[in-house]
């Protein structure tokens, strides 16, 4: 006889997995939607017919166990601990929840009369899966082995075991960095962003099939590999990196007034928001420089739309860009000298815009970075 071995199923990873593994486990095959509301009333009946609703309802957490029984129906509400006594004497059996964070068995139902057998749910904490048992692996579902006697905790080792590896696995994938990126469908180059991309096509060329094409795709570097050539390490030594969020004197957001061409602007993220109107739509560009804050001028700038913009916008943005900081160097003190005490660091802004700033969501940097760029020709034309 092949020597029992658990099996982690896996149920979806909703909040209604607790309801789902159960299922599962109590009557077997794949269980819907239905089924665990059908679960949820289970829960909400129990607490609504016991004989002391005060005591039950201040063991559950509720003001009322009416309250309780409203809550638990809901669909977005997890199910936990009182839900696995209330399940485990429903189906009539000893459940066995192996938690991911303490490595620890913990049983409930096992002093019901009516509990008749053992099964087992992995907690990792967040999620609940059922474990069942086979020789290996691979045992199919029709071959699995979803029961063992009452009281029998001869693969407790086994079943922490899958806890042990849940956590490991975890930890791996807590570790990757991942990062969105445009794949070129003609050569397979990878490219930061649709700005990237166009710009790519415009100067790598490519067969006369080539039509433009190109896909997303999700670059993972494990832990312990090194980052893609070309890719910068925002937790490096060398990498300063700042927000735009006024608390910096690097930030363009910064409120260090700066006149430029003859115009006054609150901060140097006012003039940023007027360049693209600058000529072209001249009272745009005085509402922003009036703005009272910088997130009113950005609304201001939003609201004029594309059409208020100079034609020349987008070719002209980093001479402009340029401009404005070489004026916020000669007039705002506190951000030469915060600029200067970078030294030689690459300096990085953050920021949600792909063209001026980066941002590693998934722990690999993506964006242009336009204004670190401009910031450290600034810096090295000063020295």
């Amino acid at each position: 006889m092949s020597v029992l071995q658990p099996v982690r199923r896996h149920v979806p990873n909703d909040h209604s997995c607790l309801f789902w593994a159960l299922a599962y486990l109590g009557e077997g095959g794949e269980c819907g939607r239905a089924k665990a509301q059908e679960l949820r009333e289970v829960c909400a009946q129990e607490a609504l017919k016991d004989p002391d609703p005060a005591t039950r309802a201040l063991l559950l957490g509720f003001d009322s166990v009416e309250l309780y029984a409203t809550w638990i129906r809901n669909e977005f509400h997890w199910g936990g601990e009182n839900e696995v006594l209330v399940l485990a004497k429903h189906y009539g059996l000893e459940v066995a929840v192996v938690c991911c964070e303490s490595m620890q068995v913990l049983c409930y139902g096992s002093d019901h009369p009516g509990c008749t057998a053992r099964v087992y749910l992995l907690y990792t904490g967040q999620h609940y899966d059922p474990i069942v048992f086979g020789p290996d692996a691979s045992v199919p579902v029709d071959q699995e082995q979803k029961r063992l006697s009452k009281g029998d905790t001869s693969l407790d080792s086994g079943a922490t075991d899958l806890a042990r590896q849940h956590n490991v696995e975890a930890a791996r994938k807590a570790s990757q960095r991942r990062a969105k990126k445009i794949k070129c469908g003609g050569c397979g180059t990878l490219l930061s962003d649709a700005e990237a991309f166009a710009t790519h096509c415009g100067e790598v060329e490519h067969d006369d099939d080539f039509a433009y094409e190109c896909e997303e795709v999700e670059v993972v570097i494990e832990g312990d590999e090194a980052l893609p050539e070309g890719t910068l390490d925002l937790n490096s030594d060398n990498v300063q990196t700042f927000t735009n969020t006024g608390v910096d004197p690097l930030s363009n957001a910064f409120p260090a007034p700066v006149t430029i061409g003859g115009v006054s602007f609150p901060s140097l993220e006012h003039y940023w928001q007027a360049t693209p109107f600058l000529g072209v739509s001249d009272e745009v560009a005085k509402r922003i420089a009036s703005a009272k804050s910088v997130d009113e001028a950005v609304m201001i700038a939003g609201g004029a739309g594309p059409a208020a913009q100079r034609p020349d916008w987008r070719d002209r943005r980093r001479e402009l860009l340029l401009e404005g900081l070489v004026a916020k160097g000669k007039q705002c003190p506190a951000f030469s000298q915060a600029l200067q005490q970078t030294g030689e660091k690459t300096l990085v802004c953050l920021d949600a815009d792909p063209w001026g700033g980066m941002q590693a969501p998934g722990g690999i940097p993506t964006g242009q970075n336009n204004v670190g760029k401009a910031l450290m020709e600034l810096r090295s034309s000063q020295l």
